[in-house]
């Protein structure tokens, strides 16, 4: 295995963890990881990456160019898109890329279409996932409040968006109490009055769903056109943004199943991330899907697999089969400290 570069996109706060992967990885390989975002506050200075570079938004004329220019430069191997808005882009424009030789770590054009947006996801997996509408109207929200058990709360998303943020649950108290405003490791709350206020701004149809009470859950797999090569799962104690802050490493053999079905259906490929939510009675629902690179891969890699460092490996033309013991009620808690830097 030689040494590659990896160029990251749409990098943010979650990058720190995701370059010492890829660093102290099993091969004692040198990986040389470089970094890029339109906004320059969000590039890691100080976090030792080889190098920061502030570009054009994704949509800007001059994006690809600019980016083919900085893997020129920097000898890139593959690039490692970070951010949900970015997929569908990357995964059109794969080819102008891959005739440079350098390989982007997305899915196909068609799974990500499904996959990234949560009204196709739900079209094609409604039997997976919680009772659910898109609408742009608030009296189809309130028919449909109707419909659901009354001690079950509703929830409302962006179809385009990952659950970190176009979210918010639909519960009038929690909306008002002030003590809920920005609380760590809780989700936004609206009331049912400012979300009618919303909607009658609605350029484009909402989500709206059973909420559904109970744990969050997620599994990161690593994915062969289809074939799940690798997977763990884990449960999410705490959340914040969508990304969780207190975890532990433990398995579902339903949720496992489905992972397993949802990759052979879609063709996905490269590292996905599966959330679920799983109610009282162990019951299993599916929340949405993320076919990227997400923010737990760190505390996957602690438990036993590198996914973000054989997702290159992969990439490169090598073999990830193999088996790799899994570190089962392994917690991870996130401690946020800080860097200096110039």
């Amino acid at each position: 295995m030689r040494d590659f570069n990896v160029l990251f996109t749409c990098c943010g706060m979650h990058v720190s963890e995701r370059i010492e992967n890829l660093r102290n990885n099993e091969d004692g390989v040198n990986v040389k990881v470089f970094a890029c975002n339109s906004n320059p506050d969000n590039l890691p200075y100080g976090l030792d990456a080889e190098g920061c570079f502030v570009v054009p938004p994704i949509h800007h004329p001059d994006y690809i160019d600019v980016i083919v220019g900085i893997c020129k430069e920097n000898d890139i191997d593959v690039i490692i898109p970070n951010v949900t808005l970015e997929l569908q882009f990357m995964a059109d424009h794969r080819e102008d890329f891959e005739r440079h030789g350098i390989k982007v770590s997305i899915a196909s054009s068609e799974a990500i279409k499904i996959s990234n947006n949560k009204l196709h996801l739900y079209e094609r997996y409604s039997s997976l996932m919680p009772p659910t509408i898109a609408t742009t109207s608030f009296h189809d929200l309130l028919s449909f409040d109707v419909s659901i058990p009354n001690d079950h709360r509703l929830c409302v998303k962006l179809t385009d968006h990952c659950g970190g943020n176009g979210f918010a649950i639909l519960d009038d108290e929690k909306a008002r109490d002030m003590t809920m405003f920005n609380r760590y490791g809780e989700n936004r709350y609206v009331s049912y009055d400012e979300m009618e206020e919303v909607m009658r701004n609605l350029d484009k149809s909402i989500l709206v769903q059973e909420y559904i009470d109970g744990t969050d859950y997620s599994i990161s797999a690593l994915a062969d056109n289809g074939e799940v090569k690798h997977m763990v799962g884990y449960i999410g104690h705490t959340m914040s943004f969508g990304a969780i802050e207190y975890g532990e490493i433990q398995n579902n053999y339903y949720a496992e199943i489905r992972v397993r079905d949802i990759c052979r259906d879609l063709k996905l490929d490269g590292n996905v991330c599966f959330d679920f939510r799983i109610d009282k009675d162990c019951k299993v629902y599916l929340l949405e899907i993320n076919p990227r690179v997400n923010a737990s891969l760190p505390f996957v890699a602690k438990a036993g697999i590198n996914m973000l460092y054989l997702r290159c490996k992969q990439l490169l033309g090598h073999s990830i089969d193999g088996s790799y013991p899994i570190k089962e009620r392994l917690r991870m808690k996130k401690y946020h400290e800080s860097k200096y830097f110039y």
